[in-house]
């Protein structure tokens, strides 16, 4: 899995003590996965509490909690990136493997042929694990030819679901109002 196209990669932050990439346990990047998700949710809250506490503040505290913003949004890109890093790990593990000349999913010996646009989209969601994108986000984003509706997503997200499905990768395709979808592992 790659990179998207004109997107700015993200350096990863420096592993924590005891991680391990070349891993062969499922298990262990899955644990690696928890903690990096419980990291970022631990600063959504201290940026959201920052956020709604700068108004409050006096000028010369705002420029100093506005710095401190910055600082915890560069924190959160690079768990963000070390996340990512598990993920793809994790897929490793599972035996997924994708094949973009012949728009091919593979998974445990299974396999199954995609369209054009499905291997976009699984690629567009496998490229970026944990993130929530609507309907119009994958429109633009997803697709190099973005000529479709909203509702013409949904009829994807559904053929997509039933190849995950089908090839039994242990994944979700799901949906949560207002924020759009997301791939989310199952817990085995």
């Amino acid at each position: 899995m790659t990179v998207g196209e004109g997107e700015d990669p993200v350096r990863p932050s420096r592993p924590l003590e005891g991680e391990d990439l070349e891993t062969t346990r499922w298990e262990d990047a899955r644990h690696w996965m928890s903690i990096y998700a419980d990291l970022l949710e631990f600063k959504r809250g201290i940026l959201g509490r920052v956020k709604r506490d700068l108004s409050n503040l006096l000028p010369l505290a705002q420029k100093a909690a506005a710095a401190d913003l910055e600082i915890i949004e560069a924190q959160m890109r690079g768990y963000e990136a070390r996340l990512d890093l598990w993920y793809r790990r994790l897929w490793d593990l599972h035996g997924l493997w994708l094949d973009p000349a012949g728009r091919m999913v593979r998974h445990k010996g299974r396999e199954a042929a995609l369209t054009k646009r499905e291997f976009q989209l699984l690629q567009f969601l496998l490229d970026h694990p944990h993130r929530y994108y609507t309907a119009q986000q994958i429109l633009n984003q997803a697709w190099v030819e973005p000529a479709l509706f909203p509702e013409e997503v949904r009829n994807y997200v559904r053929r997509l679901r039933t190849i995950l499905r089908d090839l039994e990768i242990p994944v979700d395709l799901v949906n949560k109002p207002a924020r759009g979808y997301s791939l989310v592992f199952r817990a085995e």
